[in-house]
């Protein structure tokens, strides 16, 4: 099982990230070298245990580079105290360079499909993440979404009969269609501005998925009293 990441600045297949239980996996593609990474771990701007191989465009072997740390903050890698293989003989090397298309900001940034995994896919990756020293905020907010969804669906159902109950005086229908437009926005970008604070950690993923619910269930119940008032 692994998840495909693709950045978002290529679509031809040339530069992929995936992630496994093996670590991450980089192919890259420099001038008329194709260069294939992994490694173990990623540490604030670094890459932890490594293992890259260097190909020509008919993929035979360049050469191997082995190192327990590399400098990715720029996309001029600094590969560290790296014993570099070639044929049967290897170098020790106190630190070289490798040009890349891939720097620390466009790891992080790689684009992740979540929303099409179900939960135990989403479990998977997420242990996969743990073991990679990556971030699992946006796994952990997908699935508490997939799991509050069903008492999502229950409360925006019940929210809309209970205002088609509070507004069936109103004859016009145009009226009627704003109304119910002018509600699923403000629910929309509520929904979304408090799931962007969970996952940027201003508030926990709890608050942010649970709060929707509780003003959509208070809302109901104030409706809902309206409705037997009438």
């Amino acid at each position: 099982m692994y998840l495909d990441l693709k950045s978002s600045y290529t679509s031809d297949g040339k530069y992929l990230a995936v992630v496994t239980k093996n670590g991450l996996w980089i192919k890259d593609r420099v001038e008329n070298k194709i260069i294939v990474t992994n490694s173990s771990s990623i540490d604030k701007e670094f890459l932890i245990n490594n293992f890259i191989t260097e190909f020509d465009k008919d993929f035979n072997v360049i050469r191997n580079i082995q190192s327990d740390k590399i400098d990715i903050s720029k996309n001029n890698w600094k590969i560290i105290n790296a014993k570099v293989f070639k044929k049967n003989n290897y170098t020790s090397e106190n630190q070289i360079e490798l040009l890349t298309n891939f720097d620390l900001d466009r790891i992080q940034t790689l684009y992740s499909n979540l929303s099409a995994l179900n939960l135990y896919e989403l479990y998977e990756i997420r242990e996969n993440y743990k073991k990679l020293n990556y971030s699992i905020t946006e796994i952990d907010l997908h699935m508490l979404k997939l799991l509050s969804f069903p008492f999502n669906l229950v409360l925006i159902a019940l929210f809309s009969s209970l205002i088609m109950l509070n507004i069936k005086q109103i004859k016009s229908s145009t009226f009627k269609i704003s109304i119910g437009l002018f509600l699923s926005v403000i629910i929309y970008y509520l929904n979304n501005f408090l799931y962007v604070l969970g996952g940027t950690e201003r508030i926990s993923l709890i608050i942010s998925i649970s709060m929707p619910l509780v003003i959509l269930a208070t809302v109901n119940s104030f409706m809902l009293y309206r409705v037997n008032e009438k």
